[in-house]
C-alpha cells in the first residue's frame, strides 16, 4: 500500500552537463479508472481487482486492505496479468484467469507468491472459475468455447465440454450450473456431462445466484440480447421473470437481508426488496455506469467493478456511490484552478484532485475528451457521445450546452478564450460561441477525431483541421479569434490527442507527429517546419519561452520508452528512460503557476514531476521507505545495474526470473544493514551468452516483509 501512495521514480539525465540531475515522478494516486475484468473479496475483507488492456490501457492485479481507500499493485515474477477472472476459495486461495499469457494462476498466500496452473488447459483464455462441493474445479473460456475440469486442485485440467462459460455456481445438492453465451447448463456428475436448460437456451446467462433454499436467480444478456432477471424455485424446471425486461444484467448479489441487487450494462444498479415486483434504480454517483462485477462485504458495503471506469463503492446502502479506484486512468488533458485544484478529463468523467488533501473525486459525466476552465472558474467538458457540458460551480452540477441542440455530435476538444467566448472541435466542424455556450456559429475549419487541436497564443487562435485542397491535416491561424483563418502548414498527421502542438511567445511552434516519428519545429510562427527529433513515436509536446521542450516517445520498433528534453528549442535532446511501462506515453504535459510540471499518461494516471540536483542528497531525503529503482541501462547487453534503498536491516535477496517464473540467477542472498545498494547483473559473466535468450526478465527484491518486482529487457 505504501509503495503506491508514495510512488517515486528517479531517472537520471545522462549527458555531460547534468549528471547530478534527475526527474522524480510522484504518482498522485489517480485519477481513477481501468478496465476491470473481475472483482473479489476474501474472508478478511481484502479486495482484489484485476484489469486487462484495451488500446494499450494498463493491465495487472490490484489489492486493497482498507476497504478500497487505497490500492497497491500485486507484483509477481510473471508479466502483469491481463485479468479476466478472479475466484477466491473458502481457504482464501486466489485463482486468476487471464487473456492468453499463462491462462491460470494460483496464490495460496494472499498474493505474495504465484504459480502457473494451466497444465492440460488447452485454450486461449480463462473467463470464469467454479468449484463443486467436493472440490472439483471448473474453468472455461468464454471466447473459444472450451470448458475444463480438474480433480486435483488445478494441477491438471481435463476437457469437459464445448461451452463458452461466463459464470459458475453450485447449489447445496452439488449441482454445478454454468452460465454461458448460449444459455444455462448444469452438471450433476462433476462435469462428466452437461445438460442444457430448456427455458434459458437462447439467451446468454452472465450471472447466477443460488440462495439457501436452492432457488436460482439468473441475469441475462452479455454483449446484447438481455432480458432482465429470471427466477426458478424447482431447479430450473420453471422460470419467472423478476423484471428489468430488455436490460442486460451482468451481475447479481444479495445483501444480508436477502434483498437482490442487479448490475446492468448501461443503466447502473437496481435493487428489489419484493422479489422483482418493484425495482429501485441507484443513480447518484453511477451516472450511466456499467456494473460488470458486483460484490458486497460483511458490513454491507457495495463494490462495483466496471469494464469502462474502475471501481465504485457505497457505504450507505446504495444511496450514493463514490469512485475509489483504480489509480490508473487515462488522462486526456489537465487544467488548474488556483493553487489547490487540478481537473483532468478521463474516460470515466471529469476528475478533480485536491492538492492539499491529496484526494481524487469524480465529479461527473463520462467519456470526457477535454476540459477547459474560464477566468471566472466556469468549467467546460467535451464528451465523446453526449455533447458539450458547462459547470458554473466547479463540477457540483452540469448543464448541457446548446452546441448539440439540433444534432448530437462528438465533441473532441474545447477551449475557453474568455468567460463568454469558447471554441469546440467536433466531429463535423469547428464551432464558436460568444455567449457562454448558449448559441453557436459554425466556422469553416473541418475538425474531426484526429484533428482537434485548439491553442490561443499571442491573441491568435491556432487550430488543426482537414484541408481538402492539400488532402491532409493543416495548421490554421486566426488573428481575430475565428472571424477569418490563414492556412499555415500542411502535410502532418496527428494522433487522437489534444496536446500535440506547443507554441511559445517568441514564435516557436512544435508539432508531435507519431506517423513521421518525431517532432517538427517552426521558428517563424508556423509557416515553415523542419524535423528535429527522429524515429520516435511522440504523442504530446510542451514548450516554454526559455527554450525548454519536453516530449516523449517510443524508439522505432517500440523497444524503449523515454522522455526527451531539450533546453535549446530542440537543437539537441536528452533521452530519459521512463519507468512507467512500455507504450504508456504522455498524453498531456502541463506546468502550473509555480513552474511545477505535471505529466498525464495514457495508462497510469497523473504524475507530479520534480527535478532534483544531487543524487545522494535527494535519494536519502526522498523518503525513509523501501525503494527499488529501475535498472540501468534497459534494455541491456550484457550488463545492467540494479539499485535499491532500505530503511531497515535484514535478510536481503535479489533474484532474476524469466517470463515463465523460473529462477535465472540469485544476485544477493545475505543479511544487509539499512542503506543504499547497487548490484550489477552481467549476463556475459554469469552465463554463456547463448544460455539466455533475448526478451523480458524480472528482478525481485525481498527484505523481510517487503517485496517488489521490476521488469528488464535483455537484447542481443
Amino acid at each position: 500500500m505504501k509503495r503506491i501512495i508514495t510512488l517515486v521514480f528517479i531517472i537520471c539525465l545522462f549527458n555531460d552537463y547534468s549528471n547530478s540531475q534527475q526527474l522524480v515522478w510522484k504518482h498522485t494516486c489517480g485519477p481513477m479508472g481501468g478496465i476491470v475484468g473481475d472483482l473479489a473479496i476474501n474472508s478478511l475483507g481484502e479486495i482484489y481487482a484485476g484489469v486487462y488492456p484495451d488500446w494499450n490501457v494498463y493491465s495487472g492485479l490490484y489489492k486493497s486492505t482498507d476497504n478500497g481507500n487505497s490500492w497497491f499493485k500485486i507484483e509477481t515474477q510473471f508479466e502483469d496479468f491481463e485479468v479476466y477472472a478472479i475466484y477466491i476459495t473458502k481457504e482464501d486461495h486466489i485463482w486468476v484467469g487471464t487473456n492468453f499469457q499463462g491462462r491460470i494462476y494460483l496464490s495460496t498466500d494472499n498474493g505474495k507468491t504465484w504459480e502457473n496452473r494451466r497444465t492440460g488447459y488447452n485454450t486461449g483464455e480463462c473467463w470464469a472459475f467454479g468449484q463443486s462441493k467436493d472440490g472439483v474445479m471448473f474453468a472455461g473460456d468464454g471466447q473459444y468455447g472450451k470448458l475444463y475440469r480438474s480433480t486435483d486442485y488445478g494441477n491438471n485440467w481435463i476437457f469437459s465440454a464445448n461451452l463458452r462459460p461466463l459464470v459458475f455456481a453450485t447449489d447445496s445438492n452439488n449441482i454445478v450450473y454454468a452460465g454461458t453465451h448460449n444459455g444455462l447448463f448444469a452438471t450433476t456428475d462433476n462435469g462428466l456431462t452437461w445438460a442444457q436448460n430448456n427455458f434459458l437456451s437462447t439467451i446468454p446467462v452472465s450471472s447466477i445466484l443460488i440462495d439457501s433454499a436452492n432457488n436460482i436467480y439468473c441475469g441475462t444478456g452479455y454483449y446484447d440480447n438481455g432480458n432482465g432477471v429470471f427466477y426458478s424455485t424447482d431447479g430450473g424446471q420453471n422460470w419467472t421473470q423478476l423484471g428489468l425486461a430488455g436490460k442486460i444484467v451482468l451481475s447479481l448479489a444479495f445483501d444480508s437481508k436477502g434483498d437482490l441487487y442487479a448490475g446492468t450494462k448501461e443503466d447502473g444498479l437496481y435493487k428489489t426488496t419484493d422479489l422483482g415486483q418493484t425495482w429501485e434504480q441507484y443513480k447518484r454517483g453511477l451516472y450511466r455506469k456499467q456494473v460488470f462485477r458486483l460484490k458486497l462485504n460483511k458490513q454491507g458495503d457495495i463494490f462495483i467493478g466496471s469494464e469502462n471506469e474502475g471501481v465504485f463503492r457505497s457505504t450507505n446502502n446504495g444511496n450514493s456511490f463514490e469512485h475509489i479506484g483504480l489509480p490508473i486512468s487515462r488522462v486526456k488533458n489537465i487544467v488548474f484552478s488556483g493553487d489547490s485544484l487540478i481537473f483532468t478529463s478521463t474516460p470515466s468523467g471529469v476528475q478533480k484532485y485536491n492538492r492539499i488533501t491529496k484526494r481524487w473525486t469524480n465529479i461527473g459525466l463520462q467519456n470526457v475528451e477535454a476540459i477547459s476552465i474560464s477566468p471566472f472558474n466556469y468549467l467546460y467538458a467535451a464528451t465523446f457521445d453526449e455533447g458539450l457540458f458547462k459547470s458554473t460551480d466547479l463540477g457540483k452540477s452540469w448543464q448541457l450546452t446548446n452546441l448539440t441542440a439540433d444534432t448530437l455530435m462528438s465533441v473532441y476538444n474545447v477551449l475557453v478564450a474568455s468567460d463568454d467566448t469558447l471554441f469546440a472541435s467536433t466531429e463535423f466542424k469547428l464551432r464558436k460561441s460568444t455567449d457562454g455556450g448558449i448559441s453557436w456559429n459554425i466556422l469553416p475549419i473541418i475538425t474531426h477525431f484526429f484533428s482537434r487541436t485548439l491553442i490561443i497564443k499571442n491573441k491568435s487562435l491556432f487550430c488543426t483541421g482537414f484541408n481538402f485542397i492539400s488532402n491532409n491535416e493543416t495548421l490554421y491561424k486566426s488573428k481575430n479569434l475565428g472571424n477569418s483563418f490563414d492556412s499555415l502548414f500542411s502535410g502532418f498527421n496527428l494522433p487522437d490527442e489534444n496536446n500535440v502542438i506547443a507554441i511559445t511567445d517568441n514564435n516557436y511552434v512544435f508539432i508531435s507527429d507519431p506517423f513521421l516519428k518525431g517532432i517538427l519545429r517552426s521558428t517563424d510562427g508556423g509557416n515553415n517546419f523542419e524535423q528535429i527529433l527522429f524515429n520516435k513515436y511522440t504523442y504530446s509536446v510542451f514548450a516554454k519561452d526559455n527554450g525548454l521542450v519536453v516530449t516523449d516517445g517510443a524508439s522505432f520498433g517500440g523497444q524503449t520508452d523515454s522522455v526527451y528534453i531539450s533546453t535549446n528549442f530542440g537543437n539537441s535532446w536528452i533521452g530519459i528512460d521512463k519507468e512507467i511501462g512500455l507504450d504508456n506515453y504522455l498524453s498531456d504535459i502541463k506546468e502550473d503557476a509555480s513552474n511545477k510540471l505535471f505529466f498525464g499518461t495514457r495508462r497510469t494516471g497523473l504524475y507530479e514531476i520534480d527535478i532534483i540536483t544531487s543524487m545522494n542528497e535527494d535519494v536519502n531525503n526522498l523518503s525513509k521507505s523501501f525503494q527499488l529503482f529501475h535498472n540501468y541501462p534497459n534494455p541491456f547487453n550484457p550488463s545492467t545495474k540494479i539499485i535499491w534503498q532500505s530503511p531497515v536491516s535484514g535478510r536481503t535477496t535479489l533474484k532474476v526470473y524469466d517470463v515463465l517464473g523460473r529462477e535465472v540467477a540469485t544476485l544477493v542472498d545475505e543479511y544487509r544493514e539499512a542503506g543504499n545498494y547497487e548490484v550489477e547483473f552481467n549476463v556475459g559473466q554469469t552465463f554463456s551468452l547463448s544460455t539466455l535468450s533475448s526478451g523480458v526478465y524480472f528482478y525481485k527484491l525481498t527484505i523481510g516483509e517487503f517485496t517488489e518486482v521490476k521488469k528488464m529487457i535483455l537484447t542481443k
